[in-house]
This record gives C-alpha cells, structure tokens and sequence, in this order.
C-alpha cells in the first residue's frame, strides 16, 4: 500500500514540473520570437504587402483599359476590311435609304430608323463641295458595324463611336440619340480625339488616350481611347470608346485613410484621383497638376516614379515618414500608388508587443486544464472503461477488449477480464456461425431463382426490341413465343396472339401475303425438318423480300425442345445496294458515266483489242475559265452549267460513243472504232456548241469556251496510259493556242511554258516559305446536333509576295507543289503552326489538318509528329488528320502503313472526300480511319437530288454501323442542314455555318481564357 502511495504521489509530482517547465520555456521563446519578427516586418513585409496592395489594385484597374484599346484596334481592322470588301454601287445606294439631310444642313439617321437602344445615330455636316463617294461608304459601312457590334461592346465601354474628317460623329451608346441632340453648331473640329488623329501629330498612327473629362450627361467622369482611321492612304477619321473611370476614382475614395492613402497619378506628374482633393481635381477638369498643389510628400512620390528604372516598386519615401507602393496601369499610363504612414505601422508594432504579453498570461489556464487531464487519463479513464465492459458483459454483449498497458493493479485487472470476456466471445461466435452457414444456403437459393427471373426478363426484353422477327417453335411445332416485329412483318391484327396455334396455322395465316404461297409453303415445310437448316427467301405481294432462317434449339444434355425461326426484312438493304450500284458509274450531279466506268471501258476496249485489231478516238475537253463561274455567281451556279452542257453534248454523242465527266469541269468522249476524222468533225461540233449556248446566271448572259484534244489508236498511243496522257496533252495544247478550239495531238509541240509556268511556281512556294507568307485559317465543323462547335479545319493560304495584300488560295498551288515536292514542307509547316497554336491555348478545341497524298511516302512523318506534340505536350486527341480518299486508295499499301503508324501517336484519323468512287466502302476495312468527310458534290443540292439522298443515306449507316462518325462539308443553306440531321450526320460544315477565316471566334475565345 506503501509502494502505490509513493508511486501515485511521484507521478503526480514529475507531471506538475513537467507542465510548469514547458509554459515557461515557451512563454520566454514566444516572447523572443515575436519581439524579432515584429521588428523585421517593417522592413521587410510591409514593402512587400503594401506592393502586392497597389498592384492587385492596378491590374483590376487596367483590364477594361486594355480590352478598350484591342477592341478599336480590331473594331479598325474590322472596317476597313469592310468597306474594302463593300460593292461601291450597292452601298452607296444604302446611304439614301439610311440618311437624310435635316433642314438645320446636317445628315442624320432617318426618323423611322432612329433606334439609340440597339443602332447607332449620327450627325454629319454637308462640305460646300458636298459629300464623296468615300464619306458615303463609311457612313453605310460603319452604321452596319456599329448596328452589329455596338450592344455587345457597351457595356462594358460607355460608348463606340467613329468621328468623320468631313465634321461629323456616329455613335452608339445605349439609349443616347446623338445624332437628335446635336445642332448646326456641333462640330468634332478640335475636339482631342482629332487632334491626336492628326497624321502630323501622329505619324505612327498608334492607339492613343485622350485625359480624363466630365460629361455632363452621363454625370460621370470619362477617357477616351482613339484609333486613326486611314483609307486609301488618307486620314478620314477616327475610331473610339468611351470608357468611364468614375468607379477608379471612387474605389480611391472609398478607401479608410487610417490604413494609408491611395491615389492615381498620371506619368507627368497629374492627380487623377485623390481622397483628400476630389474637389480640386474636378476643377482642375480632371488632371490637377502637381506644380499647382505644392505638396511635399507627393512631389517626392512623383520622383520616386520617375527615377525608377521599373514600372512597379515600394520603399521608404526620403523623409522615412511614409511607406510609397505604386504600379503602372497600363492604357492611360497611370499610376496606382499606395501611402502607408510609418507611425500607422508603430502603433501595429506596439499592439502586437500587448498581444504577446496577454499570449503568455493566458497560457496559464490551459496549463492547469492540461495537468487535470493527465491525471484523469492515468486513473479515473480506466476505471471507466472497466465498469462499461462489466456492464456490457452482464447485458450479454461482446465488449471492447481494455488493452490497458502496464503492471499495476490496474493492469493486471484489464488484462484477466480481458482474457474471459474473449474466451465468452469465442463460444458465441460458433453458434452464430452455424446459424449463419443455415441462413445462407437459404439465401443463395432465393438469389439463383431471382437472377433467374432477371435472365428471362431480359431475353424477352432483349427479343422484343428487335428488328428480327423471332418465334420459338416446341418440337410439338406450336408457337411458345413470338415477337412484336414479326407480328408486324405478317401484318397479324393488334392483340392477337399466335402463341399455342401450330406453324401450319401461323402459315396458312400469313400466305395472303406471299407472292408464290404454294411453292414457299412447301419449301417451309420441307425445311422445317432438313438438316442443317437452310436460309430461304420470301418474296411479298407489297414487293419487300424477308430472309427466313430456322436454328435448332437443344437443350443442356443436347435434347431436341424446338426450332427458332428468325426473320429479316431487307428490301430497303436491296434497293439501297441497287441505288449503290447505279452510282458508282455515274456521276451524281451530270447523270453522265463516271471516271470508274471511264477507266474500265477503255480498258475493256483494249482488252478487246488485243484480239480483233481496231481503231479508237478518244476526246479530252475542260471549260476555259470555268473556274470565274464558280468564284463569281457560285456553286450552285457552276453545278447548273455543268448540268447544262452535259444536256447539250448528250445530244452530239452518237450511238456507240460514251460521254463521261471524269471531274470537276473534265469531260472525255470515247469513240470505239472511230477514225481521226470523224474524232475531228464531233470535236468542231463540240466547241461550236459550247461557244454558241447562252447561259443565264444571276440576270446575266454569260458563254463560255472549251479547250479540246484528241488522241488517236493506233496513230497516237497503243495503251491505255499512253492514250489518255497523249488525249490530255492535246487538250492543253489547244489552251495554248488560244483556247476555244480543239487539237490534234502533236508530239512536236512545244512543252517549255507549261514548265515555265511549273518552275514558277516552285520559286514562289519556296519563297513563300522563306519569307513566312503562308498563314492559316480555320472554318469550325459542328456537331449537327445541337450546333456546338466540334473542332476547327486548318485551310492554309498564300500572301501575294508582291504585297497587293491578296490571298492566294490552295487550288492555285497545291498541285504544283504536289509535282515538286514541295507539298512535303508545306505539310510539316502546317502540322507545326496548329500544334504550337494547341499547345498555347488550351481551351481551343481540336484542329483538323489535311495531308497530301506524297506524305505517304514519308515514313518518318508520324513519328515527327508524334514527337512534335509530346515536345509541345499535346495531347494527340487534339490533332485530327485528313487524308483524301483518292490519295489513300491509289496506293493501298503506303496508305495502310501510313495511317497504322499514325495511329500509334493517338492522332484521329479522318478520310476526306469520301464517296468519290463506289470502291469507298470495300477500303474502309483496310483504311482504319476514326472519322468519314462526305465528298461536297453529294452535299451540295441535296434537297433536290434524291440520288444524292440515297448515297448519302447509305454512307452515314455505313459510318455508323463500323463505329465511325460521319461529317457533312458543303452545307450551303438551312434546308440541307435539316436534311442532314434527320439522316443522323454526326457533323455539319460550310458557309452556313460560318466561313473560312483568319480570326475564327474560337480562337478569339481562346485567348480570352
């Protein structure tokens, strides 16, 4: 008893020391290190807090300065790109519709169209000479842009407006008629924003910021950002935005001055905000000069600013009274300043001394609780636990084992009831045991018939949805089950059931349906007990065919329960392959025989003459610039032309001569056992044709011309190759000559401007990529769904190196580059520009890059791009790959290797131009593409081309039954797009949707975030 007395009192006893010890050693260290870090903190964080203070301060200041000077900057780009594109004719017809001249001599909006909450309005005085073509243009041009941007751009901005040479002002601002509130006097003649325009004042014609101004009518306080408008090479006048800076100056004076001042100062030495001064800078207009105010502390401030050699910065003011902070708001070049008082900061330093003191104080109460705990954890806690466990124990309940650790008393109590409670513990756990194992046999048996109700429901589930027709036969041949499709594909009456009648029933039922009941009863008959089971087709009254299959049905130990017949419909399959192979001859838009056909009947009439010696004439014709139609009234227009003299030459072609259209506007002729002089009379018919048939486009009369040749067999080639290669020189031939005419082959000619014009162009596109003249634009392709923007297609461009500033498109360059083998760097260049666009937006979306057919002979092109998006950190589901069907399918093999070796990056692959030739669908197991692109030609027009709608029906089923998805290029107008989506195209491209364009607003999106 001695012994635990002693013990207990000493335990007591080292705890106290241990505790009283602990609060002083860290009260004193408390007391040290808190004395330290104050004493540092005025030196060190103050600068930088009051820094990260004034800078925070600044960069929400300067966004909506710097979103106003990017949007005149593109709001200029923008207009001028405008009134270049703008019909002079057109537009200046607009300006009477849209102004008329007041009675005061100003131009103003028409009354009727005067709209000041979503259009702009205008005032305009009339020159003694009067207004110029030029004033005119940009009256019409800028009230559409202002009409179309305005209400998304104010807000945020106050106002948009472009000020006229000529003394004139349009401007939106919501709600506001200016064009209404001005008079004969109103005048912007030196007003800041002209004067600043001024090319003498502004040679460099940069963005600038006019000071800050009252107006009036807004009551509220307002800067100007400005952008010169040159055209033509003349100042015509400005673009702005009005932005207001009344919430600047009162987050200035809104600010508690006991916790330092802050103000706004220009670079020369001007208050733009000031808490203690408001007054004086209003009446100052804004800007108080600090030569006026004779202010010690903030001349100091003003050179702090001006001697520092960076834009941001903080430290001592020269007196050590104040700490200075400022930073630089860009735009306007402000400046956010910050001034902290020294003895704001001594007096924080003396609280925080206070605050230490009451720390150390305090520490004594928790001090007193921590000892109380100590010992109740030693004495009182294990107890408790014991008496819980006795109680748990007599309840007839499993307690906690105690687990106290140690060799008191104590201890070894916990340690014997321990020892029983878990031998009490062990004999329950058996009985529980037994009684469990009983209750799961109950169980699993109750789970295996539920599963098995689960299994029965979703077979007949699974039957019922589809589009077979399933009936179950016993070996008795009664119906146990039948479907809902095959009800409906025997026409059987709502709500009756063939379930329990026998298949001679169900039969007899069904024949007056059948074609041939007779012969089709009997071969059912004769198959329902043939082994193995045979297929037999079922032909209709109504014309649908239906595939009949019968399986047998055994059951686990291989016992004969019944036959499964299984019945399809495919009469739409069969009249969609007819339709197929109808087009894969002919062309979908002309009717005329195809390139495919072209190819094999030449080489049938080869083949044929290898036996029975014979003679051919073979005529190859293209448009003489067939390509101004297309650029200048359209495609639509060119389609009709082409569809036009197709009629017209069908008319000249004679029995055993065959008309193709090998493409675009190529036509050939193929005369079997024709001499070269009746090859010559059909040619002369041909072109006089073509010359003298009026076509009526866009209320114009236009004829065009044509360019042809002939080759003949044998005279000129005796192969194929030769025949077609010797045809197509010919024809070009006679575009040397002078065009609308037709050409005998001659080897003789001479070939050097062709090259010349070749060589040409090599020089060019080399140049070109010397000279960085390629640039890119994207149009989007979007899901044809809901319309969200899918991806992007990079389409690249030429600038003319002449530097007139047009763009050359890829037709003019492709195919030369093709033939050099330049194509090869253009490709790697526009692999490399997308990724390092991907890799510095992150939110863009995917881009689409197309591949030259030469690059399938690169094997070392996927492994560069593979490494150029693992350098740029990519991921390669961003970059999808094209690859033109025609390119991939002349070379089945390079073509394979090539895209399997592609794949590996992780890259999409898309086939391009898909459809082109019938043999589409047969490469599709071979060329692993993620992504089908309908050729345009079967897109365009395809409300009112129903062999169109059947082609491209099929592809998309066809896309979508290999797990493809399919896209739609060329979706000129709504009702194709609608056409399409209810075919089930994944998604839709074309002018419809948007054009082609350098700044896609995806990408504008994209730099935003």
């Amino acid at each position: 008893m001695l012994l635990q007395t002693r013990s207990r009192t000493s335990l007591i006893h080292r705890l106290s020391l241990s505790i009283w010890g602990l609060f002083l050693a860290l009260l004193l260290l408390l007391s040290a290190l808190g004395y330290l870090a104050m004493r540092m903190a005025t030196d060190r964080v103050v600068p930088m807090v009051a820094q990260r203070t004034v800078e925070l301060r600044a960069r929400a200041s300067e966004g909506l300065f710097l979103q106003a000077e990017h949007s005149v900057v593109r709001l200029q780009q923008e207009l001028l790109r405008r009134l270049d594109s703008a019909d002079p004719a057109t537009t200046l017809a607009r300006f009477d519709t849209l102004f008329a001249r007041s009675a005061d001599g100003l131009w103003r909006l028409r009354p009727e169209l005067v709209a000041p909450a979503s259009a702009p309005t205008l005032y305009l005085h009339q020159p003694p000479q009067g207004l110029d073509a030029s004033a005119r243009l940009r009256a019409v041009v800028a009230y559409d842009l202002l009409r179309e941007q305005g209400p998304a751009l104010a807000p945020p901005f106050f106002s948009v407006y472009m000020d006229f040479i000529e003394d004139g002002l349009m401007v939106y601002s919501p709600g506001i008629d200016w064009g209404s509130g001005a008079d004969a006097t109103a005048t912007n003649t030196g007003y800041p924003t002209m004067l600043g325009a001024d090319p003498r004042r502004n040679p460099q014609r940069q963005v600038f910021w006019t000071p800050v101004y009252l107006d009036r009518q807004a009551a509220t306080w307002m800067v100007s950002v400005i952008k010169p408008l040159d055209w033509h090479q003349h100042w015509v006048g400005t673009l702005g935005h009005d932005v207001s800076v009344q919430s600047l100056i009162e987050q200035v004076d809104s600010g508690d001055e006991s916790d330092g001042v802050q103000l706004v100062m220009s670079a020369d030495g001007a208050l733009i905000a000031h808490p203690q001064l408001r007054r004086r800078i209003a009446a100052a207009d804004g800007q108080l000069e600090l030569d006026r105010l004779d202010d010690p502390l903030l001349a100091q401030v003003h050179r702090m600013i001006r001697e520092a050699t960076v834009n941001h910065g903080a430290g001592r003011s020269p007196d050590g009274a104040y700490w200075v902070a400022w930073s630089q708001i860009q735009g306007p070049d402000w400046y956010q300043v910050y001034l902290l008082p020294q003895a704001r900061v001594n007096h924080l330093l003396m609280w925080g001394l206070l605050a230490m003191a009451g720390i150390g104080v305090l520490g004594l109460l928790p001090a007193m609780w921590l000892l109380r705990r100590r010992i109740g954890s030693l004495v009182a806690a294990p107890l408790k636990r014991l008496a819980l466990a006795v109680d748990e124990l007599g309840q007839g309940r499993a307690p906690q084992p105690i687990g106290l650790q140690g060799d008191d008393e104590l201890g070894r109590l916990a340690g014997a009831f321990d020892d029983m409670a878990e031998e009490l513990g062990h004999q329950r756990a058996l009985q529980l045991a037994h009684a469990k194992a009983l209750q799961g046999e109950i169980d699993e048996r109750r789970q295996f018939m539920t599963r098995l109700e689960e299994e029965r429901a979703r077979l007949l589930a699974l039957l019922g949805a589809m589009d077979l027709g399933i009936l179950f036969v016993s070996g008795e041949n009664r119906v146990t089950y039948c479907n809902a499709t095959f009800a409906a594909m025997w026409q059987f009456p709502e709500g009756a059931s063939v379930v329990g009648r026998s298949t001679r029933q169900v039969l007899q039922t069904a024949k007056q349906l059948m074609a041939d009941p007779a012969t089709i009863l009997a071969q059912l008959e004769a198959a329902a007990t043939a082994e193995p089971p045979r297929q037999l087709e079922i032909r209709l009254r109504d014309g649908r065919t239906i595939m009949h299959n019968a399986y047998l049905v055994p059951d686990a130990q291989g016992h004969y329960l019944g036959r499964l017949w299984v019945q399809e419909d495919v009469s739409h399959q069969r009249r969609t392959a007819q339709q197929l192979v109808r087009l894969a001859h002919h062309d979908p838009l002309t009717g005329l025989y195809n390139r495919r056909r072209f190819e094999n009947d030449l080489a049938s009439f080869f083949h044929d003459a290898q036996r029975v010696p014979s003679q051919a004439a073979l005529l190859f014709f293209d448009l003489d610039e067939f390509k101004y139609i297309n650029d200048t009234f359209g495609h639509r227009a060119g389609d009709a032309v082409l569809n036009r003299l197709a009629l017209e030459m069908r008319t000249l072609v004679r029995a055993g001569e065959t008309l193709f259209r090998l493409g675009g506007d190529e036509f050939a002729v193929l005369m079997p056992h024709a001499s070269q002089d009746d090859a010559q009379h059909l040619a002369e018919r041909i072109v006089q044709r073509i010359a003298q048939t009026p076509l009526r486009l866009l209320e114009q009369t236009v004829r065009l011309s044509t360019s042809l040749g002939i080759a003949h067999y044998p005279t000129h080639a005796d192969n194929t190759e030769d025949l077609v290669a010797h045809a197509d020189a010919a024809m070009y031939q006679a575009k040397h000559l002078g065009k609308n005419r037709w050409n005998v082959y001659r080897p003789d000619r001479d070939s050097s401007r062709e090259m010349a014009s070749r060589l040409v162009w090599n020089d060019r596109i080399a140049q070109a990529l010397e000279q960085d003249l390629l640039l890119l634009h994207f149009q989007g392709v979007y899901h044809a769904g809901d319309g969200r923007l899918a991806h992007l297609e990079a389409l690249i461009r030429m600038r003319d190196e002449a530097g007139s500033g047009q763009l050359i498109m890829p037709a003019d360059f492709i195919v030369p580059a093709e033939k050099s083998g330049k194509i090869l760097e253009i490709d790697r260049w526009v692999i490399r520009q997308c990724i390092q666009l991907l890799a510095g937006h992150p939110q863009l979306p995917a881009i689409a890059i197309n591949i030259s057919g030469r690059s399938f002979d690169d094997p070392e092109l996927p492994a560069w791009i593979g490494n150029q998006l693992l350098r740029h950190r990519v991921a390669p589901q961003r970059l999808l790959v094209e690859l033109t069907e025609t390119a991939a399918i002349s070379d089945m093999g390079d073509a394979a290797r090539f895209i399997a070796a592609l794949r590996q990056t992780g890259c999409p692959i898309c086939l391009d131009d898909f459809g082109t030739g019938f043999a589409s669908f047969a490469y599709l197991k071979n060329l692993q593409a993620d992504v089908l692109k309908i050729d345009g030609m079967f897109i365009r027009d395809l409300p009112q081309e129903p062999d169109n709608q059947v082609f491209v029906r099929a592809i998309i089923e066809v896309a979508h039954g290999m797990g493809k998805l399919a896209v739609a290029e060329f979706v000129e107008d709504a009702a194709t797009l609608e056409m399409l989506r209810q075919m089930g195209v994944d998604m839709v491209q074309g002018y419809h949707l948007d054009r082609p364009r350098a700044d896609h607003p995806a990408l504008t999106v994209a730099v935003a975030d």
